[in-house]
């Protein structure tokens, strides 16, 4: 019989990615991947309308769709962008920008770059499921800061700098956290980044799901301070445009890390319509000015969840818990305290209609939790009709 010989890293690995991992079930509503539920506006529907094919009487108008994706206006675009926002004034160009097939490409390439070989990574759990499935598959080490359940799953820094040393080949930090929502503060952030200056090492801020925070918030502005210091960002989370897979990363132009990225990058990694489609969305005024990404619907949401998850608690003597979390960010995460370590919350939520996302393969957590992702406003009676049909049925304290 044939055997292929398959890299024994990735042979013997087990995924812990829950993308496209469904239970059984009939769902009502789906609470599970993290895409902003409310859209930005009609932008995006115009631009995709405006390409035109080649006819007798038109020569078409279709360049982004026939070549291949070339240029910096893109990324010229982001950076008027956050300087039109506050953020980078006097120093971000379209020199500090990389792009990439999703912010989960710029991740691996920065895996790369910077590990392989048996080196270490210095993550915290629980964490972003794929990024810890890349880092193993790379022949590198996961290793993390475990966040304290009877904490409620908080960050504490000093817990973190505590782990950190000469001998990891980069750290991570998520910023907010998946699957808590709940942000890291830029203090704590900056901490980090000086320790791992010291080493010459790179710090990466994961910030998938930051536009749901605001501005000040974000690691972009410690940047100019922290040359070993990369933000990457996505068009899926709070844009709302997670099948045009396209994200990027936020860099000093000081450190020679984006140039060494970049032999790393595929040509033409991220593509044109993708381009066309994101830079529209930049270059468009919001439907909402004030809102954009619909953060004002999110928190009267979570509160509303939050709040009738105490009620249920109360009503039928039950032990639902939701993580420390932020109530501007969409995703959260339950659990249930039990000591039976195989009872499945999700399963147990998908038998009355509600799917979620299972933490049985993130780090540090097990199937005793789940990630919710809030619907949009005019789904949540629904949600809260189903969330308290399952807290009834939930094992007793």
């Amino acid at each position: 019989m044939f055997h292929l010989e398959i890299n024994p890293y990735v042979r013997d690995y087990v995924s812990k990615d829950y993308a496209g991992s469904l239970p059984e079930g009939d769902i009502k509503l789906d609470c599970s991947l993290g895409v902003n539920a409310d859209l930005l506006g009609n932008c995006i529907f115009q631009r995709l309308h405006a390409f035109e094919q080649r006819t007798e009487a038109h020569g078409g108008n279709f360049a982004e769709i026939k070549y291949y994706p070339h240029g910096g206006t893109l990324k010229e675009a982001l950076a008027n962008w956050y300087r039109g926002n506050g953020v980078g004034e006097g120093w971000l160009t379209a020199d500090n920008i990389t792009l990439g097939n999703g912010s989960y490409d710029i991740l691996c390439n920065l895996n790369l770059l910077c590990l392989t070989r048996g080196k270490k990574v210095l993550g915290h759990a629980p964490q972003f499921t794929a990024y810890v499935d890349h880092v193993n598959c790379t022949g590198s080490v996961y290793e993390c800061c475990y966040l304290d359940r009877s904490d409620g799953y908080r960050f504490h820094v000093d817990d973190y700098l505590a782990k950190m040393s000469a001998e990891y080949g980069l750290f991570i930090v998520e910023n907010p956290i998946n699957p808590t929502g709940l942000p890291v503060s830029l203090e704590d952030i900056a901490r980090i980044a000086r320790r791992a200056e010291e080493w010459g090492k790179l710090l990466v801020v994961d910030e998938a799901y930051a536009e749901y925070l605001p501005f000040s918030a974000s690691a972009i502005n410690l940047i100019p301070s922290h040359p070993n210091l990369i933000v990457t960002r996505s068009f899926s989370k709070g844009w709302g445009m997670a099948g045009v897979r396209l994200g990027y990363g936020v860099s000093s132009t000081q450190s020679g890390l984006l140039p060494q990225l970049e032999k790393l990058v595929l040509p033409f990694n991220s593509n044109g319509i993708a381009r066309v489609l994101a830079q529209t969305v930049l270059e468009t005024k919001f439907e909402r000015p004030e809102d954009p990404f619909g953060i004002q619907p999110v928190i009267v949401s979570k509160r509303e969840l939050l709040a009738a998850i105490e009620r249920y608690n109360k009503r039928y003597g039950r032990n639902l818990r939701a993580a420390a979390t932020c109530e501007s960010t969409p995703i959260l995460m339950l659990y249930v305290e039990t000591e039976d370590r195989t009872f499945h919350l999700q399963r147990h939520l998908i038998g009355e209609g509600l799917l979620t996302v299972s933490c049985e393969s993130y780090v540090g957590l097990d199937c005793r939790a789940v990630r919710l992702m809030l619907p949009e406003r005019e789904q949540m009676p629904l949600l809260l009709e189903l969330l308290e049909k399952t807290v009834r049925t939930l094992p007793e304290r």
